[in-house]
C-alpha cells in the first residue's frame, strides 16, 4: 500500500473513531440529562398534587377515592400527564386512568418501582415504556396516607431526540467529509515534500547514501548555522582527529570550524578553498560551501582531503620537473658553449678555447659550491639551481646572497611549501624581467624564530594599486589564463601563520617572514 493511501486512510479511521465516541458520548449524555429533566419536573408536578388539601383531606376517608378522582382528573387534562395514581397507605387506587381500576388493590407489576415503599424521587429509563415515574408521598395530618405516583411516557420525547439525533448525524458525516478532504490534501503534501518516494525507497536512499558517504575517500561534514552536527563521515572523523562525534553535537569550537567560520562570514564568499594544518604536521585541503545555497538552512558543508600524499607525490614530481628544467636549460646553454669551442678549434685558437672554458665554468662553479656549503635542503638547491640555469637562457643574472644560510625548514612547513614559494618568486622576478637584462637576488636565511626569504628583480616595480590587488587569484599584468603565482604563495605563507611585504627599491622586493615554531 502506497504511503498517501497509508496516511489518508489512519487518518480517516482515527477521525471516525473519534466522531463515533464524541457522538456516543454526546448522545448518551444529552439523552440522560434530558430523562433526568422530565423526571425532576414530573416529582415537582407530584408535589404541587400531594400537597393540596383535597387530597389531603379525603386520603383518609373510605369513599376519599370518589372526590380525589375527580380532581385528579381536571389536573390530569391542565398538565397533560400520561398516567397520575394515588395510592393509599392500604394499597388501594384512590385516583386511576382506568376507571375500573379505582378503589382496587395495587400491584407490584403496575409501576417500576414500588411507590409504598419508596421515598420522594423518581424513576427513568430508555429501555421501558413508562419512560419516567416520580413518587411523593402524601401527608395528612403529618402522618403518610398515601402516594402520589407520575408516569410520562417516552414517545413524544424518543421523537424529539430522534430528531436531534439525525441532525447529530449529519454533522458528524459532514465533519467526517471535511476530514477525509483535509486528510488526502495532508497526505499528497507529505508525499509532495518526500519527493514521492515511499518509505522503502526513503530508507534504500539513506543506505545507499550512508554507504557512499563512507567510501568517498573525503571527508564531509555539514552543520547548521550555530554548529549543530548535521551529518559526517568516518573519514571526517579520521582526518580532523575528532575522537567522539554524534548528530547534533555542536563542533563550532573545532579550531577549523572557527577558522573558515570567520573567513566566510567577512570576505562573504559563496564558497571558500584552502588549507588546514595539524599539530602532527598533516596538511588537510578543506572546500566550504555555504549550504544555504543548496536550500533554505543556513549552515556550512565542508569537504575535507588530506593532501600528504598529494603534496609528497607533488614534491616528487616538482624535483623530476626541476631536474628535467635543469637539464634542458644546460644542454640549450652548453650547445651554444659547445659551438663558440667548435668555432675556435676550427680556427686554432686553443688559447682562446681554454680561457672561453674557464670563463663560462667559473660563475656555475660558484653557484653550486655556494648551493652546497649554505644551502644543506637538497630539494632548494636543486629548484634554485634549475632556475639559475632558466635565468641565464633568459640573460639574467640570479645571484644567491653571499649570507644565505638554511639548514632546516619552518616546522609547519615542508619542502612542497617552500619549493612552492621561492619557485613562484623567482619565476615571478623573471617575468617581470622578460626582455629585460638584469639580476635577481636571492636571500635565504633563519634564525630561532623566524624562516626569512627575500627575493628582489631589478626590474620596473610595481604600482601601489596592483600591490593591493597582485595576491588575488588570477591578477596578472601579462594576460589571461595567468596570475597564480602569488596567489598561491599568500596561501602556502597564511596557513604558515607567515606574513608578506612588498616595496619598491631600484625593482621589486618581496619579504617572506614565517615562524620556525
Amino acid at each position: 500500500m502506497r504511503i498517501q493511501t497509508k496516511i489518508t486512510a489512519t487518518l480517516v479511521i482515527m477521525m471516525t473513531v473519534i466522531i463515533l465516541i464524541l457522538s456516543l458520548f454526546m448522545y448518551t449524555q444529552w439523552f440522560d440529562s434530558i430523562q433526568r429533566q422530565v423526571a425532576l419536573d414530573a416529582k415537582d408536578q407530584a408535589i404541587i398534587i400531594a400537597e393540596q388539601d383535597v387530597i389531603q383531606k379525603w386520603m383518609t376517608e373510605d369513599n376519599g377515592y370518589l372526590k380525589i378522582n375527580k380532581a385528579v382528573e381536571s389536573i390530569q387534562l391542565k398538565t397533560g400527564i400520561q398516567y397520575l395514581y394515588i395510592i393509599n397507605q392500604e394499597g388501594r387506587y384512590y385516583a386511576h386512568p382506568i376507571p375500573e381500576k379505582i378503589n382496587t388493590y395495587y400491584k407490584v407489576e403496575d409501576t417500576r418501582k414500588n411507590p409504598l415503599l419508596e421515598k420522594a424521587g423518581y424513576y427513568y429509563s430508555l429501555k421501558d415504556d413508562a419512560m419516567v415515574e416520580a413518587y411523593v408521598p402524601i401527608y395528612t395530618d403529618g402522618i403518610k396516607s398515601g402516594v402520589v405516583v407520575i408516569g410520562i411516557y417516552n414517545g413524544r420525547i424518543l421523537q424529539t431526540i430522534r430528531g436531534n439525533a439525525l441532525r447529530m448525524i449529519l454533522i458528524s458525516l459532514m465533519v467526517l467529509v471535511t476530514g477525509i478532504i483535509m486528510a488526502y490534501m495532508l497526505s499528497r503534501n507529505i508525499k509532495k515534500a518526500m519527493y514521492g518516494l515511499e518509505p522503502g525507497a526513503i530508507a534504500l536512499l539513506l543506505n545507499q547514501q550512508e554507504t557512499i558517504l563512507e567510501q568517498i575517500g573525503e571527508g564531509l561534514i555539514a552543520t547548521d548555522a550555530s554548529g549543530k552536527l548535521l551529518m559526517f563521515n568516518e573519514n571526517a572523523q579520521k582526518l580532523l582527529n575528532i575522537k567522539e562525534v554524534s548528530l547534533g553535537q555542536i563542533i563550532k569550537q573545532e579550531p577549523f570550524y572557527k577558522y573558515f567560520e570567520k573567513r566566510y562570514l567577512e570576505e562573504n564568499q559563496l564558497a571558500i578553498n584552502g588549507e588546514w594544518r595539524l599539530e602532527s604536521g598533516q596538511i588537510l585541503s578543506i572546500h566550504v560551501i555555504g549550504l544555504n545555497q543548496l536550500s533554505n538552512q543556513p549552515g556550512y558543508l565542508f569537504k575535507i582531503e588530506d593532501m600528504s600524499l598529494v603534496r609528497e607525490r607533488a614534491e616528487q614530481l616538482t624535483n623530476i620537473k626541476q631536474y628535467t628544467q635543469a637539464l634542458r636549460a644546460q644542454n640549450h646553454e652548453f650547445m651554444n658553449k659547445l659551438q663558440t669551442v667548435s668555432g675556435l678549434i676550427e680556427l686554432e685558437s686553443y688559447d682562446k678555447v681554454r680561457d672561453y672554458i674557464e670563463l663560462i665554468t667559473k660563475s656555475r662553479k660558484e653557484m653550486v659550491e655556494a648551493l652546497t656549503k649554505r644551502i644543506n635542503v637538497p630539494v632548494l638547491s636543486g629548484l634554485i639551481l634549475a632556475k639559475y640555469s632558466k635565468a641565464l637562457e633568459n640573460h639574467i643574472e640570479l645571484v644567491l646572497d653571499e649570507d644565505a644560510m638554511v639548514d632546516l625548514l619552518p616546522a609547519k612547513s615542508s619542502e612542497s611549501d617552500m619549493t612552492s614559494i621561492i619557485g613562484n618568486l623567482i619565476d615571478n622576478a623573471m617575468e617581470a624581467m622578460k626582455g629585460i637584462r638584469g639580476q635577481i637576488r636571492l636571500d635565504l636565511y633563519h634564525d630561532d624564530s623566524f624562516f626569512t626569504i627575500s627575493v628582489a628583480d631589478s626590474g620596473e616595480g610595481m604600482s601601489e594599486t596592483a600591490m593591493s590587488t597582485c595576491f588575488q587569484k588570477g591578477f596578472s599584468t601579462k594576460g589571461e589564463d595567468r596570475g597564480y603565482g602569488l596567489f598561491i604563495i599568500k596561501e602556502i605563507v597564511e596557513a604558515l601563520d607567515g606574513t608578506i611585504e612588498l616595496k619598491n627599491d631600484q625593482g621589486l622586493v618581496v619579504l617572506i617572514r614565517i615562524p620556525m615554531i
